[in-house]
């Protein structure tokens, strides 16, 4: 207890500024080689920190803080830093009187009289236990994200990447390094068309979740579909960035497929069949953003075909007039059998004055094609813009104008 007095005798207004430190302070005195320091001084807020009152402390080593969870790594650090007259900082569990962990971060320095020569060393110390604790969920939270068997990532506001887990890395192929700052346009496939991504801009610009399927191309370039929910991050209505969530989809994308062979697919000309079109312009128009159009085709002189060379010869002109027709569509397009000898063609993103164009090129072509010549068939087509209408109305707008230009090649028949 010597030491103790003659330090305290000689620092009282140093200490007395250290009793009001928020935090706590310790003061030791220099390490000397194969001794531990003993404790000169503590505050207030030591004592309240730790338990340990000053007389139960005083003179003490450090030591009697430590306990089996005390990172002996930082200690040695440490002991190297004091060793060397140098400064400290580092953090560890540390035990209370009663045996109760705690977290402390330290800064610890030399202190030197007038001579320069080494006297103590100042600690202050700050339990961070509540803040180790959030920084400990915090890592629990990110191993947890980091091995999800979901594929995850956060974007930022521009739509780029800022991380990107390690399903994530696996479903897409790419490195994380290859990824972060890049935009997800980096795995556009051509499956889906521009409506599809507005549609899905206007929803997040909107703050609004989106969820759908995507058919995207990983760095190997094959195709692979993924269930993706894509939610907004917002603080206090502010735009922060994007979190997306994706779902292996490749078996249900092949269920899903066998249902639309089995269900919405003509079996004779392997184009959607009217079950399909009816649930896909449904579809189309309660999500109606941008512009679209219908054509309606009709084969004209088809009934001669089944009369004069046989219904095999029928079947024949309509999967030959469906191959026609789908190496004239765009692949973003939809084509389907209505029935009997009629088709349907969704055309995304496109105005009534270019679907009027490719109608009547549609016409000329297939007039010349061997297909007319081999069957003596031609084909009719109206087009038509939705603008609001009901589905019915629509339809009957291109089927009305389908039949105006039909009766028109009946007047320049006779």
């Amino acid at each position: 207890m010597e030491l103790v007095e003659n330090f305290l005798t000689l620092n009282p207004y140093e200490l007395t500024i250290f009793d009001h430190s928020y935090n706590s302070v310790v003061i030791t005195t220099p390490f000397l080689e194969g001794e531990h320091p003993k404790i000169l001084y503590v505050n207030d807020a030591f004592t309240r920190m730790s338990g340990y009152t000053k007389e139960e402390i005083l003179g003490k080593t450090p030591r009697v803080l430590q306990g089996p969870k005390t990172d002996k790594e930082v200690l040695q650090r440490l002991k190297k830093c004091l060793k060397n007259e140098e400064y400290f900082e580092g953090k560890t569990i540390n035990y209370t009187k009663d045996a109760r962990e705690y977290w402390v971060e330290w800064n610890i320095s030399p202190v030197y009289d007038k001579e320069k020569k080494l006297i103590a060393f100042l600690s202050f110390q700050k339990d961070i236990s509540v803040a180790q604790k959030l920084l400990n969920h915090i890592k629990l939270f990110q191993k947890a994200i980091d091995q999800n068997h979901d594929a995850i990532a956060l974007f930022n506001g521009d739509g780029d990447y800022i991380y990107v887990n390690e399903s994530y890395v696996k479903r897409t192929g790419y490195s994380a390094t290859e990824l972060i700052g890049k935009n997800p346009k980096i795995l556009k496939s051509g499956y889906h068309d521009e409506s599809f991504y507005k549609n899905l801009w206007q929803r997040l610009l909107s703050k609004t979740s989106f969820e759908t399927i995507f058919c995207n191309k990983n760095a190997q370039g094959m195709i692979y579909y993924e269930k993706q929910t894509i939610t907004p991050i917002l603080e206090d209505e502010v735009l922060l960035g994007y979190v997306t969530i994706g779902k292996n989809y490749d078996k249900e994308q092949e269920r899903r497929k066998q249902l639309e062979e089995d269900v919405f697919i003509d079996s004779l000309t392997g184009l959607f069949n009217k079950r399909a079109f009816d649930i896909k312009l449904k579809n189309r128009i309660e999500s109606f953003t941008g512009s679209f159009c219908m054509m309606f085709v009709d084969l004209d002189h088809f009934k001669q075909v089944n009369d004069k060379m046989g219904h095999d010869a029928g079947d024949n002109a309509l999967r030959e007039s469906a191959i026609f027709l789908r190496g004239n569509i765009r692949k973003s397009d939809d084509i389907f059998r209505f029935g009997g000898d009629e088709f349907v063609v969704l055309l995304y993103d496109t105005k009534e004055k270019d679907a009027q164009l490719l109608s009547c090129k549609l016409e000329e072509s297939f007039v010349a094609s061997d297909i007319a010549k081999r069957y003596g068939i031609s084909m009719s087509i109206g087009s038509g813009e939705y603008f609001g209408e009901g589905a019915e109305q629509f339809l009957k707008k291109t089927d009305d104008e389908m039949y105006r230009k039909k009766r028109a090649k009946k007047s320049s028949w006779i």
